[in-house]
Protein backbone atom coordinates (compact mmCIF):
# COMPACT_ATOMS: atom_id res chain seq x y z
CA UNK A 1 0.00 0.00 0.00
CA UNK A 2 1.17 4.03 -0.64
CA UNK A 3 3.47 4.56 2.75
CA UNK A 4 1.83 7.98 2.75
CA UNK A 5 -1.77 6.13 3.41
CA UNK A 6 -1.41 4.08 6.20
CA UNK A 7 -3.22 6.21 8.72
CA UNK A 8 -6.80 5.66 8.70
CA UNK A 9 -8.61 4.56 11.26
CA UNK A 10 -12.15 3.33 12.10
CA UNK A 11 -13.35 6.52 13.73
CA UNK A 12 -12.37 8.53 9.94
CA UNK A 13 -15.57 6.32 8.51
CA UNK A 14 -17.81 8.04 10.78
CA UNK A 15 -20.46 10.38 8.91
CA UNK A 16 -21.24 13.02 9.79
CA UNK A 17 -24.87 13.84 10.62
CA UNK A 18 -24.90 16.89 12.92
CA UNK A 19 -25.59 19.83 11.92
CA UNK A 20 -25.81 18.85 7.98
CA UNK A 21 -27.73 21.37 5.74
CA UNK A 22 -29.77 21.24 2.18
CA UNK A 23 -30.80 24.39 1.17
CA UNK A 24 -30.20 26.18 4.46
CA UNK A 25 -32.22 23.94 6.65
CA UNK A 26 -31.86 20.44 8.46
CA UNK A 27 -33.12 17.59 7.13
CA UNK A 28 -34.28 14.86 9.92
CA UNK A 29 -36.45 11.69 9.70
CA UNK A 30 -40.07 12.55 10.71
CA UNK A 31 -43.08 10.91 10.32
CA UNK A 32 -44.44 9.02 7.30
CA UNK A 33 -46.93 12.27 6.64
CA UNK A 34 -43.55 14.37 5.51
CA UNK A 35 -41.95 11.58 3.72
CA UNK A 36 -43.30 12.36 0.21
CA UNK A 37 -43.13 16.04 0.54
CA UNK A 38 -39.38 15.46 1.25
CA UNK A 39 -39.41 12.71 -1.44
CA UNK A 40 -39.99 15.07 -4.06
CA UNK A 41 -37.38 17.63 -2.92
CA UNK A 42 -34.58 14.87 -3.21
CA UNK A 43 -35.62 14.03 -6.22
CA UNK A 44 -35.14 17.28 -7.45
CA UNK A 45 -31.87 17.88 -6.07
CA UNK A 46 -30.41 14.50 -6.93
CA UNK A 47 -31.74 14.99 -10.43
CA UNK A 48 -29.82 18.82 -10.12
CA UNK A 49 -26.88 17.29 -8.63
CA UNK A 50 -26.18 14.09 -10.87
CA UNK A 51 -25.73 17.22 -13.42
CA UNK A 52 -23.11 19.14 -11.30
CA UNK A 53 -19.70 19.43 -12.87
CA UNK A 54 -17.95 17.17 -10.66
CA UNK A 55 -14.71 19.54 -10.49
CA UNK A 56 -16.74 22.03 -8.39
CA UNK A 57 -16.55 20.04 -5.19
CA UNK A 58 -13.92 20.66 -2.65
CA UNK A 59 -13.42 19.32 0.69
CA UNK A 60 -12.38 21.50 3.79
CA UNK A 61 -10.06 20.14 7.04
CA UNK A 62 -6.61 19.67 4.64
CA UNK A 63 -7.08 15.64 4.25
CA UNK A 64 -6.01 13.62 1.04
CA UNK A 65 -8.38 11.40 1.57
CA UNK A 66 -12.01 11.12 1.05
CA UNK A 67 -14.33 8.30 2.09
CA UNK A 68 -17.89 7.01 1.51
CA UNK A 69 -20.36 10.48 1.69
CA UNK A 70 -18.05 12.67 2.40
CA UNK A 71 -16.25 11.21 5.24
CA UNK A 72 -12.49 11.32 5.05
CA UNK A 73 -9.58 9.21 6.07
CA UNK A 74 -5.93 9.70 6.96
CA UNK A 75 -5.23 13.12 8.82
CA UNK A 76 -1.86 13.27 8.34
CA UNK A 77 0.34 15.82 7.91
CA UNK A 78 2.44 13.96 5.28
CA UNK A 79 0.14 12.60 3.05
CA UNK A 80 -0.13 16.97 2.09
CA UNK A 81 2.23 16.69 -0.40
CA UNK A 82 -0.02 15.73 -3.27
CA UNK A 83 2.18 12.18 -3.50
CA UNK A 84 -1.38 10.80 -3.12
CA UNK A 85 -3.62 11.96 -6.51
CA UNK A 86 -7.30 12.10 -6.47
CA UNK A 87 -8.74 10.37 -10.35
CA UNK A 88 -9.59 13.50 -12.82
CA UNK A 89 -13.30 14.54 -11.82
CA UNK A 90 -13.16 13.83 -8.51
CA UNK A 91 -13.07 15.84 -5.64
CA UNK A 92 -9.66 17.52 -4.58
CA UNK A 93 -8.67 18.42 -1.01
CA UNK A 94 -7.90 22.00 0.21
CA UNK A 95 -5.43 22.91 2.17
CA UNK A 96 -7.15 24.83 5.20
CA UNK A 97 -6.72 22.98 8.44
CA UNK A 98 -8.39 25.50 10.87
CA UNK A 99 -11.67 22.90 11.17
CA UNK A 100 -12.63 19.50 10.07
CA UNK A 101 -16.33 20.28 8.71
CA UNK A 102 -17.28 19.57 5.70
CA UNK A 103 -16.95 22.35 2.66
CA UNK A 104 -20.89 24.15 2.19
CA UNK A 105 -19.69 25.81 -0.83
CA UNK A 106 -21.67 25.25 -3.97
CA UNK A 107 -19.93 22.48 -4.86
CA UNK A 108 -19.33 21.77 -0.98
CA UNK A 109 -22.67 21.07 -0.49
CA UNK A 110 -23.43 18.52 -2.04
CA UNK A 111 -21.27 16.18 0.39
CA UNK A 112 -23.61 17.64 3.40
CA UNK A 113 -26.69 16.33 0.84
CA UNK A 114 -25.37 12.85 0.44
CA UNK A 115 -25.84 12.11 4.14
CA UNK A 116 -29.07 13.89 4.55
CA UNK A 117 -30.66 12.46 1.63
CA UNK A 118 -30.03 8.94 3.18
CA UNK A 119 -32.26 10.21 6.37
CA UNK A 120 -35.26 10.97 4.32
CA UNK A 121 -36.05 7.23 4.50
CA UNK A 122 -37.98 5.20 7.32
CA UNK A 123 -35.95 2.81 8.70
CA UNK A 124 -37.56 -0.24 9.94
CA UNK A 125 -35.51 -0.18 13.54
CA UNK A 126 -37.29 -3.57 14.18
CA UNK A 127 -35.88 -5.11 11.97
CA UNK A 128 -32.66 -6.44 13.79
CA UNK A 129 -32.17 -9.97 11.08
CA UNK A 130 -33.46 -9.71 7.54
CA UNK A 131 -34.51 -12.27 5.55
CA UNK A 132 -35.20 -13.34 2.49
CA UNK A 133 -39.00 -13.21 2.93
CA UNK A 134 -38.70 -9.35 4.00
CA UNK A 135 -37.06 -8.83 0.50
CA UNK A 136 -40.45 -9.53 -0.92
CA UNK A 137 -42.34 -7.11 1.13
CA UNK A 138 -40.16 -4.13 -0.20
CA UNK A 139 -37.43 -4.19 2.42
CA UNK A 140 -33.17 -4.61 1.36
CA UNK A 141 -30.96 -6.41 3.33
CA UNK A 142 -29.76 -3.91 5.44
CA UNK A 143 -33.71 -2.89 6.38
CA UNK A 144 -34.59 0.11 4.45
CA UNK A 145 -38.01 -0.32 3.18
CA UNK A 146 -37.95 1.01 -0.68
CA UNK A 147 -41.37 0.46 -1.59
CA UNK A 148 -42.81 2.93 -3.09
CA UNK A 149 -39.22 4.95 -3.02
CA UNK A 150 -37.59 3.30 -6.34
CA UNK A 151 -36.73 6.17 -8.28
CA UNK A 152 -35.38 7.57 -5.05
CA UNK A 153 -33.06 4.72 -4.57
CA UNK A 154 -32.16 4.46 -7.95
CA UNK A 155 -30.97 8.26 -7.98
CA UNK A 156 -29.61 7.76 -4.68
CA UNK A 157 -26.83 5.02 -6.01
CA UNK A 158 -26.04 6.62 -8.85
CA UNK A 159 -25.22 9.21 -6.84
CA UNK A 160 -23.35 7.51 -4.97
CA UNK A 161 -21.32 5.93 -7.85
CA UNK A 162 -20.23 9.51 -9.14
CA UNK A 163 -18.72 11.26 -5.96
CA UNK A 164 -17.30 8.15 -4.47
CA UNK A 165 -13.31 9.13 -4.82
CA UNK A 166 -11.33 6.68 -6.73
CA UNK A 167 -8.10 6.84 -5.59
CA UNK A 168 -4.82 6.78 -7.24
CA UNK A 169 -1.63 6.27 -6.20
CA UNK A 170 0.01 6.22 -9.75
CA UNK A 171 -2.42 8.80 -11.77
CA UNK A 172 -4.45 7.66 -14.58
CA UNK A 173 -7.33 7.91 -16.80
CA UNK A 174 -9.79 5.93 -15.34
CA UNK A 175 -11.98 5.91 -18.75
CA UNK A 176 -8.95 4.49 -20.06
CA UNK A 177 -9.15 1.09 -17.99
CA UNK A 178 -12.96 1.34 -18.50
CA UNK A 179 -12.34 1.18 -22.57
CA UNK A 180 -10.36 -2.11 -22.33
CA UNK A 181 -13.18 -3.55 -19.57
CA UNK A 182 -15.43 -6.82 -20.94
CA UNK A 183 -18.54 -6.29 -21.80
CA UNK A 184 -20.70 -8.29 -18.94
CA UNK A 185 -24.20 -8.84 -18.93
CA UNK A 186 -24.89 -8.30 -14.95
CA UNK A 187 -28.28 -8.90 -14.47
CA UNK A 188 -27.35 -12.78 -13.56
CA UNK A 189 -28.08 -14.68 -10.57
CA UNK A 190 -25.97 -17.34 -9.22
CA UNK A 191 -26.49 -16.23 -5.38
CA UNK A 192 -30.06 -15.92 -3.58
CA UNK A 193 -29.89 -13.64 -0.49
CA UNK A 194 -31.34 -15.82 2.99
CA UNK A 195 -30.70 -13.16 5.89
CA UNK A 196 -28.83 -10.33 7.01
CA UNK A 197 -27.91 -9.95 11.03
CA UNK A 198 -28.14 -6.00 11.62
CA UNK A 199 -26.85 -3.87 14.59
CA UNK A 200 -23.09 -3.13 15.56
CA UNK A 201 -22.27 -6.23 17.43
CA UNK A 202 -22.05 -7.51 13.45
CA UNK A 203 -20.09 -4.10 12.47
CA UNK A 204 -17.11 -5.05 11.07
CA UNK A 205 -13.60 -3.01 11.97
CA UNK A 206 -12.22 -1.52 9.36
CA UNK A 207 -8.57 0.30 10.36
CA UNK A 208 -6.97 0.87 7.17
CA UNK A 209 -9.50 1.85 4.13
CA UNK A 210 -7.43 -0.17 1.51
CA UNK A 211 -7.28 -3.53 3.64
CA UNK A 212 -10.70 -4.69 3.51
CA UNK A 213 -10.25 -8.81 3.44
CA UNK A 214 -11.47 -9.06 7.11
CA UNK A 215 -14.01 -11.97 6.61
CA UNK A 216 -13.37 -15.72 6.83
CA UNK A 217 -15.55 -18.12 6.37
CA UNK A 218 -14.78 -21.93 7.44
CA UNK A 219 -17.76 -23.62 6.94
CA UNK A 220 -21.69 -22.59 5.95
CA UNK A 221 -21.98 -22.46 9.77
CA UNK A 222 -19.00 -20.32 11.16
CA UNK A 223 -18.30 -16.73 9.50
CA UNK A 224 -15.66 -14.83 10.96
CA UNK A 225 -14.79 -11.45 10.95
CA UNK A 226 -13.02 -8.69 13.27
CA UNK A 227 -15.41 -6.22 15.64
CA UNK A 228 -14.13 -3.82 17.60
CA UNK A 229 -13.57 -5.58 20.46
CA UNK A 230 -11.89 -8.51 19.17
CA UNK A 231 -12.31 -11.36 16.47
CA UNK A 232 -15.93 -12.90 16.05
CA UNK A 233 -17.62 -15.76 14.98
CA UNK A 234 -21.27 -15.71 13.41
CA UNK A 235 -23.40 -18.41 13.05
CA UNK A 236 -25.75 -17.48 10.21
CA UNK A 237 -28.33 -20.01 10.78
CA UNK A 238 -28.72 -19.47 14.77
CA UNK A 239 -28.44 -16.05 14.44
CA UNK A 240 -25.90 -15.74 17.26
CA UNK A 241 -22.18 -14.42 17.63
CA UNK A 242 -19.53 -15.33 19.61
CA UNK A 243 -15.93 -13.77 20.17
CA UNK A 244 -13.31 -16.16 19.97
CA UNK A 245 -10.38 -13.97 20.27
CA UNK A 246 -10.74 -10.67 22.40
CA UNK A 247 -9.25 -7.47 22.58
CA UNK A 248 -7.99 -8.52 25.62
CA UNK A 249 -5.85 -11.43 24.83
CA UNK A 250 -4.24 -9.02 22.12
CA UNK A 251 -0.97 -6.68 23.02
CA UNK A 252 -1.67 -3.14 23.92
CA UNK A 253 -1.79 -0.88 20.76
CA UNK A 254 -2.42 -3.50 18.94
CA UNK A 255 -4.16 -2.84 15.30
CA UNK A 256 -5.80 -5.17 13.33
CA UNK A 257 -4.60 -4.76 10.13
CA UNK A 258 -5.21 -8.25 8.51
CA UNK A 259 -6.91 -11.59 9.46
CA UNK A 260 -7.09 -15.03 8.22
CA UNK A 261 -8.95 -18.26 9.78
CA UNK A 262 -8.13 -21.17 8.42
CA UNK A 263 -6.91 -25.10 9.46
CA UNK A 264 -8.83 -24.48 12.87
CA UNK A 265 -6.10 -21.35 13.48
CA UNK A 266 -7.66 -18.23 13.80
CA UNK A 267 -4.38 -15.67 13.04
CA UNK A 268 -4.53 -11.47 12.62
CA UNK A 269 -1.59 -9.32 12.18
CA UNK A 270 -1.33 -5.46 12.75
CA UNK A 271 0.39 -2.40 12.05
CA UNK A 272 4.05 -2.80 13.64
CA UNK A 273 3.67 -6.60 11.83
CA UNK A 274 3.36 -8.28 14.91
CA UNK A 275 0.70 -10.99 15.36
CA UNK A 276 -2.01 -12.84 17.34
CA UNK A 277 -2.40 -16.19 16.96
CA UNK A 278 -5.20 -19.31 18.61
CA UNK A 279 -6.05 -23.33 18.02
CA UNK A 280 -9.48 -23.76 17.81
CA UNK A 281 -9.10 -26.57 17.88
CA UNK A 282 -6.58 -27.83 20.73
CA UNK A 283 -6.68 -28.47 24.40
CA UNK A 284 -6.73 -26.22 27.61
CA UNK A 285 -3.13 -24.76 28.27
CA UNK A 286 -0.61 -22.15 26.36
CA UNK A 287 -1.53 -21.04 22.82
CA UNK A 288 -3.05 -23.98 21.47
CA UNK A 289 -6.26 -23.97 24.00
CA UNK A 290 -8.48 -20.78 24.61
CA UNK A 291 -4.67 -18.72 25.50
CA UNK A 292 -3.41 -16.73 22.73
CA UNK A 293 0.29 -16.75 21.37
CA UNK A 294 1.37 -13.22 19.96
CA UNK A 295 4.90 -12.40 18.67
CA UNK A 296 6.23 -10.39 15.75
CA UNK A 297 7.33 -11.36 12.10
CA UNK A 298 9.79 -9.35 11.88
CA UNK A 299 13.26 -8.69 13.69
CA UNK A 300 11.63 -4.94 15.57
CA UNK A 301 8.34 -3.65 15.68
CA UNK A 302 8.30 -0.67 13.30
CA UNK A 303 5.52 1.46 11.94
CA UNK A 304 6.09 0.59 8.29
CA UNK A 305 5.66 -2.99 8.89
CA UNK A 306 1.74 -3.41 8.35
CA UNK A 307 0.78 -6.49 7.89
CA UNK A 308 -1.39 -5.59 4.71
CA UNK A 309 -2.90 -9.68 4.08
CA UNK A 310 -2.74 -12.94 5.61
CA UNK A 311 -3.31 -16.43 4.07
CA UNK A 312 -2.98 -19.97 5.83
CA UNK A 313 -1.31 -22.72 4.03
CA UNK A 314 0.51 -25.69 4.84
CA UNK A 315 4.09 -27.36 4.03
CA UNK A 316 5.20 -29.69 2.39
CA UNK A 317 5.00 -31.81 5.32
CA UNK A 318 1.26 -30.80 5.68
CA UNK A 319 2.15 -28.11 8.84
CA UNK A 320 0.31 -25.29 9.12
CA UNK A 321 2.04 -22.04 7.58
CA UNK A 322 0.96 -18.37 7.25
CA UNK A 323 1.99 -16.36 3.99
CA UNK A 324 2.48 -12.81 5.50
CA UNK A 325 2.33 -10.14 3.28
CA UNK A 326 4.24 -6.83 4.24
CA UNK A 327 4.40 -3.42 3.70
CA UNK A 328 8.17 -3.37 4.24
CA UNK A 329 8.18 -4.95 1.21
CA UNK A 330 8.78 -9.10 2.62
CA UNK A 331 6.88 -11.71 2.48
CA UNK A 332 7.07 -14.14 5.43
CA UNK A 333 6.16 -17.57 6.14
CA UNK A 334 5.47 -18.63 9.84
CA UNK A 335 5.60 -22.39 11.21
CA UNK A 336 2.59 -22.23 13.04
CA UNK A 337 3.66 -25.42 15.32
CA UNK A 338 7.12 -23.92 16.07
CA UNK A 339 6.51 -20.03 16.16
CA UNK A 340 8.77 -19.20 13.70
CA UNK A 341 9.56 -17.40 11.04
CA UNK A 342 10.79 -20.11 8.39
CA UNK A 343 11.34 -18.12 5.16
CA UNK A 344 11.48 -14.44 3.97
CA UNK A 345 11.50 -13.06 0.44
CA UNK A 346 12.14 -9.40 0.00
CA UNK A 347 10.56 -7.41 -2.77
CA UNK A 348 11.61 -3.85 -3.84
CA UNK A 349 7.90 -2.56 -2.87
CA UNK A 350 5.59 -2.79 0.10
CA UNK A 351 3.73 -6.55 -0.80
CA UNK A 352 0.15 -5.74 -0.46
CA UNK A 353 -1.44 -9.15 -0.99
CA UNK A 354 -0.30 -12.94 -1.64
CA UNK A 355 -1.62 -16.13 -3.17
CA UNK A 356 -1.04 -19.89 -2.94
CA UNK A 357 -1.32 -22.12 -6.03
CA UNK A 358 -3.16 -24.98 -4.54
CA UNK A 359 -1.17 -28.19 -5.41
CA UNK A 360 1.09 -26.24 -7.54
CA UNK A 361 4.42 -24.47 -7.24
CA UNK A 362 3.76 -20.83 -8.07
CA UNK A 363 2.77 -17.80 -5.80
CA UNK A 364 1.36 -14.76 -7.01
CA UNK A 365 2.19 -11.48 -5.39
CA UNK A 366 0.69 -7.81 -5.77
CA UNK A 367 1.69 -4.32 -4.39
CA UNK A 368 2.75 -1.02 -4.55
CA UNK A 369 3.37 -1.63 -8.25
CA UNK A 370 1.32 -1.50 -11.53
CA UNK A 371 2.72 -5.51 -12.40
CA UNK A 372 2.05 -8.24 -10.35
CA UNK A 373 4.15 -11.03 -10.34
CA UNK A 374 4.37 -14.92 -10.27
CA UNK A 375 7.14 -16.59 -8.35
CA UNK A 376 8.28 -20.03 -8.10
CA UNK A 377 8.79 -21.33 -4.71
CA UNK A 378 10.81 -24.08 -5.10
CA UNK A 379 13.27 -21.50 -6.02
CA UNK A 380 15.24 -19.42 -3.57
CA UNK A 381 14.41 -16.49 -2.64
CA UNK A 382 11.19 -16.82 -5.51
CA UNK A 383 12.15 -17.00 -8.63
CA UNK A 384 9.78 -14.79 -10.85
CA UNK A 385 8.13 -16.48 -13.60
CA UNK A 386 6.55 -13.81 -14.91
CA UNK A 387 4.93 -10.62 -14.90
CA UNK A 388 1.35 -9.85 -14.76
CA UNK A 389 0.85 -6.53 -16.78
CA UNK A 390 -2.17 -4.15 -17.72
CA UNK A 391 -3.39 -2.48 -14.04
CA UNK A 392 -2.29 0.92 -14.40
CA UNK A 393 -2.37 0.86 -10.29
CA UNK A 394 -1.22 -0.99 -7.21
CA UNK A 395 -2.94 -3.65 -6.93
CA UNK A 396 -4.43 -5.25 -3.37
CA UNK A 397 -6.12 -8.47 -4.17
CA UNK A 398 -5.30 -11.98 -5.62
CA UNK A 399 -6.79 -15.09 -5.89
CA UNK A 400 -5.79 -18.47 -7.60
CA UNK A 401 -8.70 -20.55 -9.34
CA UNK A 402 -8.80 -24.04 -7.56
CA UNK A 403 -7.29 -26.19 -10.87
CA UNK A 404 -4.51 -23.47 -11.01
CA UNK A 405 -5.23 -22.38 -14.00
CA UNK A 406 -6.43 -18.96 -13.07
CA UNK A 407 -4.90 -15.71 -11.31
CA UNK A 408 -6.82 -12.96 -10.52
CA UNK A 409 -5.67 -9.31 -9.55
CA UNK A 410 -7.51 -6.73 -8.03
CA UNK A 411 -6.24 -2.91 -8.49
CA UNK A 412 -7.08 0.55 -7.69
CA UNK A 413 -7.80 1.43 -11.05
CA UNK A 414 -11.07 0.34 -10.52
CA UNK A 415 -10.56 -3.02 -12.61
CA UNK A 416 -9.50 -7.13 -11.83
CA UNK A 417 -7.89 -9.25 -14.20
CA UNK A 418 -7.55 -12.57 -15.03
CA UNK A 419 -4.97 -14.28 -16.21
CA UNK A 420 -4.09 -17.10 -17.55
CA UNK A 421 -0.86 -18.82 -15.47
CA UNK A 422 0.30 -20.90 -18.94
CA UNK A 423 0.06 -17.20 -21.05
CA UNK A 424 0.02 -14.84 -18.49
CA UNK A 425 1.78 -11.76 -20.88
CA UNK A 426 -1.89 -10.51 -21.33
CA UNK A 427 -5.36 -11.03 -18.90
CA UNK A 428 -7.86 -12.89 -20.39
CA UNK A 429 -10.53 -10.87 -19.25
CA UNK A 430 -10.59 -6.83 -18.19
CA UNK A 431 -13.88 -6.50 -15.20
CA UNK A 432 -14.58 -3.15 -13.98
CA UNK A 433 -16.83 -2.08 -11.03
CA UNK A 434 -18.53 1.27 -10.44
CA UNK A 435 -17.05 2.48 -7.38
CA UNK A 436 -13.74 2.24 -6.88
CA UNK A 437 -10.93 0.17 -6.39
CA UNK A 438 -11.60 -3.71 -6.14
CA UNK A 439 -10.63 -4.46 -2.57
CA UNK A 440 -10.98 -8.09 -2.68
CA UNK A 441 -10.94 -10.79 -5.21
CA UNK A 442 -11.43 -14.49 -4.50
CA UNK A 443 -12.33 -17.54 -6.35
CA UNK A 444 -14.90 -20.18 -5.35
CA UNK A 445 -13.63 -23.58 -4.07
CA UNK A 446 -15.60 -25.32 -7.31
CA UNK A 447 -14.66 -23.02 -9.50
CA UNK A 448 -17.48 -21.52 -10.95
CA UNK A 449 -17.19 -17.76 -9.61
CA UNK A 450 -15.22 -15.21 -9.47
CA UNK A 451 -16.08 -12.65 -6.61
CA UNK A 452 -14.69 -8.64 -6.45
CA UNK A 453 -15.59 -6.43 -3.87
CA UNK A 454 -15.33 -2.89 -4.15
CA UNK A 455 -14.76 -0.94 -1.11
CA UNK A 456 -18.59 0.11 -0.57
CA UNK A 457 -21.47 -0.20 -2.19
CA UNK A 458 -20.90 -3.44 -4.63
CA UNK A 459 -19.63 -6.89 -4.71
CA UNK A 460 -19.67 -8.47 -7.73
CA UNK A 461 -19.94 -12.34 -8.63
CA UNK A 462 -18.88 -13.49 -12.28
CA UNK A 463 -19.44 -16.85 -13.89
CA UNK A 464 -15.30 -17.72 -14.14
CA UNK A 465 -16.07 -20.11 -17.23
CA UNK A 466 -16.12 -16.70 -19.58
CA UNK A 467 -16.62 -13.93 -17.67
CA UNK A 468 -19.33 -12.72 -19.90
CA UNK A 469 -22.11 -12.66 -16.91
CA UNK A 470 -22.05 -11.01 -13.36
CA UNK A 471 -24.57 -10.82 -10.75
CA UNK A 472 -24.45 -7.40 -8.48
CA UNK A 473 -25.17 -7.23 -5.16
CA UNK A 474 -25.76 -4.00 -3.55
CA UNK A 475 -26.36 -2.40 -0.71
CA UNK A 476 -25.74 1.20 0.92
CA UNK A 477 -22.06 1.76 2.68
CA UNK A 478 -18.69 0.16 3.23
CA UNK A 479 -17.48 -2.82 2.68
CA UNK A 480 -15.53 -4.70 5.54
CA UNK A 481 -15.46 -7.83 3.15
CA UNK A 482 -16.50 -10.98 1.30
CA UNK A 483 -15.70 -14.76 0.85
CA UNK A 484 -17.18 -17.79 -0.44
CA UNK A 485 -17.87 -20.55 2.55
CA UNK A 486 -15.53 -23.95 1.52
CA UNK A 487 -17.64 -25.73 -0.31
CA UNK A 488 -18.80 -22.33 -2.81
CA UNK A 489 -22.88 -22.87 -1.05
CA UNK A 490 -22.79 -19.23 0.71
CA UNK A 491 -21.40 -16.26 -0.16
CA UNK A 492 -20.96 -13.98 3.03
CA UNK A 493 -20.58 -10.01 2.50
CA UNK A 494 -19.81 -7.46 5.63
CA UNK A 495 -21.14 -3.54 5.52
CA UNK A 496 -19.15 -1.82 8.17
CA UNK A 497 -21.27 1.78 7.50
CA UNK A 498 -22.39 4.34 10.52
CA UNK A 499 -25.28 6.26 8.42
CA UNK A 500 -26.45 3.24 6.31
CA UNK A 501 -26.43 0.61 9.16
CA UNK A 502 -23.46 -2.42 9.41
CA UNK A 503 -24.35 -6.17 9.11
CA UNK A 504 -23.33 -9.23 8.11
CA UNK A 505 -25.36 -10.82 4.88
CA UNK A 506 -25.72 -14.25 3.88
CA UNK A 507 -26.15 -15.61 0.33
CA UNK A 508 -27.01 -18.76 -1.06
CA UNK A 509 -26.27 -20.84 -3.90
CA UNK A 510 -29.35 -21.55 -6.49
CA UNK A 511 -28.62 -24.85 -6.57
CA UNK A 512 -28.35 -24.95 -3.51
CA UNK A 513 -31.63 -27.04 -1.60
CA UNK A 514 -32.04 -24.73 0.48
CA UNK A 515 -31.57 -21.10 -1.23
CA UNK A 516 -35.32 -20.22 -1.14
CA UNK A 517 -35.24 -20.05 2.40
Amino acid sequence: MSRRAHNASDSSLEHRLDDDLVGGSPVRAGGSGAVDERAGAIVQQLQLLIQEPMENLQLDGGRTDVGSNGSMFGDTAEASDGSFQMASGMATPTTNTANDTVDTSAGGHTWDFLANAAQMFERASELKEVAAADLRKGYDLQGYQWRGYEIQRRLYMTYRRQVYPQYQCVQHDVQEVRKQANCVDSTATFYNFRCSSLGDGYRGQINHFQLRDLICATSDYDVYYYHSDGVHRWNPWQRSRQCVMGRSSMPRSFRVSSMCVDRGIVFTGDYKGRYCLRSLWSGDDGWNGPGVATGSLGPTDTDNDIVNHATCSASSGGAPQILASHNSGVLRRLDVQRLEVVDTVPFEWAVNCSAMMAGGALDCVVGDSVDGLLLDRRERPGAVVSRLSGHRDYSFACSFSPDGRLVATGSQDTSARVYDVRWPQRSLATLCGYMGAMRVVKFSSDGRFLMAAEPADYVHVYDAQNFAQAQDIEFMGETSGATFSPDSNCLFVGISDALHGSGLAEFTSIDSPGAML
